[in-house]
């Protein structure tokens, strides 16, 4: 046992010593390719992402027939009430939703891993390289991006080996508007119910339009007096060798990643699923404790902001859902959960399709918010650390901003 834990404990403590990749040959000629290598690149993650709707299918539908269980028991235990309310149709149904989700968070992470512990991950950074420096970074600057596909904290983290400390500051500015982890949960839930012949298609479409506008950021952020002067960094020229990915290196990024979306199911989203819960109950006597949503606090406060986002397609409810998704974008998915009061996720789909506001082009309109706007607050706080408050401040300015406008003219060319 003890030679076991030694001989995993090595592994992932080797470091590998980079090739030169000036004349690449053998599997490399081919992943780094000039013609062939992006749209490997693309082919490997539309893989991914197929592979995440369709393993992730089964053990989703068990978690969901296990919260149906869970409720039926409780309903009858539970006395009817506040409190049969709230653990039933707050905690139960908000929480359950999100949890769901569960099985293709893993499968993602695991899918990612792979490439991290494969070496994928370098060439993926050494293709874009000439498209990054055209925009005035370095190829290294999308390993982060990449990273930031599972969780935009330690992409942010990833950051600190750029060595030019504008460059550094621009890839941590970008790293928000890749879709983390977080996002996912809202993306399948919608994806699955209005765009369920093109999953992967419309879920890379997501993603690439997050690096592409992150892209688009990097470029005019490069020609503002700030970053127009910065310290150039060279090509690309080495990579680590192209390994069989091995799983005492993979399992602790899978288990601590998996961790990290548990701790925020047990603590912020249970937390966030109460107050939604609340503020749609009551009061009490103007909602016929909670049967009529649009007489309580929470259709009060998603009013408010109907003259801000009415243009974008959205009602009440979903500019609520984008409020509780401030202190994490799962909370979304637990939200609606709360909102519709459906038992499962088929009957949430029927009841979002026969809803008449989730149109194809809110629906739209809605992801691409949710891929924009304010980051999570663990990402700001992060962006706080590395960079000072004010381009945190920044972030959630610009980020809000863009949000609105992409959102603004996709509904209304979607509408068209």
């Amino acid at each position: 046992m003890g030679n076991k834990k030694c001989n995993s404990d090595c592994r992932r403590c080797i470091q590998y010593t980079p090739q030169e990749v000036t004349h690449p040959e053998g599997l490399d000629a081919v992943l780094v390719h000039k013609w062939f290598g992006i749209p490997i690149l693309m082919l490997v993650l539309f893989c991914v992402f197929s592979l995440t709707f369709a393993l992730g299918a089964y053990p989703q539908r068990w978690i969901e027939n296990g919260i149906l269980w869970i409720e039926a028991s409780l309903r009858g235990v539970l006395a009817d009430g506040w409190f049969a309310s709230m653990v039933i149709d707050g905690i139960i149904e908000g929480v359950g939703t999100v949890l769901s989700f569960l099985p293709n968070i893993i499968i993602l992470f695991f899918f990612l891993s792979v490439l991290e512990e494969s070496g994928f991950m370098d060439r993926a950074a050494y293709v874009m390289d000439e498209l990054m420096h055209r925009i005035g970074l370095h190829g290294r600057s999308f390993v982060p991006m990449l990273i930031g596909f599972g969780c935009n904290v330690p992409a942010i983290a990833a950051a600190r080996s750029i060595k030019s400390p504008k460059d550094r500051l621009l890839t941590m500015l970008m790293i928000p508007y890749m879709s983390c982890s977080a996002r996912l949960p809202v993306y399948m839930l919608f994806v699955s119910v209005f765009f369920k012949k093109y999953q992967a298609l419309v879920m890379m479409g997501i993603y690439a339009v997050g690096v592409l506008l992150a892209i688009a950021f990097a470029f005019v952020m490069k020609h503002t007096p700030y970053f127009r002067k910065g310290d150039e960094e060279g090509d690309v020229e080495s990579l680590s060798p192209l390994r069989v990915p091995d799983w005492a290196g993979m399992r602790p990024k899978i288990f601590d990643r998996t961790k990290d979306y548990l701790q925020k199911i047990t603590n912020v989203i249970l937390a966030a699923t109460v107050i939604i819960w609340a503020l749609e109950y009551f009061p009490a006597d103007r909602t016929r404790n909670g049967l009529d949503k649009e007489e309580s606090y929470l259709a009060s406060i998603g009013k408010a902001a109907d003259p801000v986002m009415s243009p974008l397609g959205f009602d009440w409810r979903m500019n609520v859902c984008l409020l509780t998704g401030l202190p994490a974008k799962e909370a979304i998915v637990s939200t609606i959960g709360i909102l519709y009061h459906t038992d499962d996720g088929e009957e949430l789909a029927e009841a979002l399709r026969a809803d008449g506001t989730f149109t194809p082009a809110a629906c739209i309109s809605f992801l691409l918010f949710v891929l924009l706007y304010f980051p999570c607050v663990a990402t700001i706080g992060s962006l706080w650390r590395e960079a000072g408050w004010k381009w945190a401040l920044f972030s959630v300015a610009y980020s809000i901003l863009l949000a609105w406008t992409v959102s603004f003219i996709a509904y209304h060319a979607a509408s068209l």
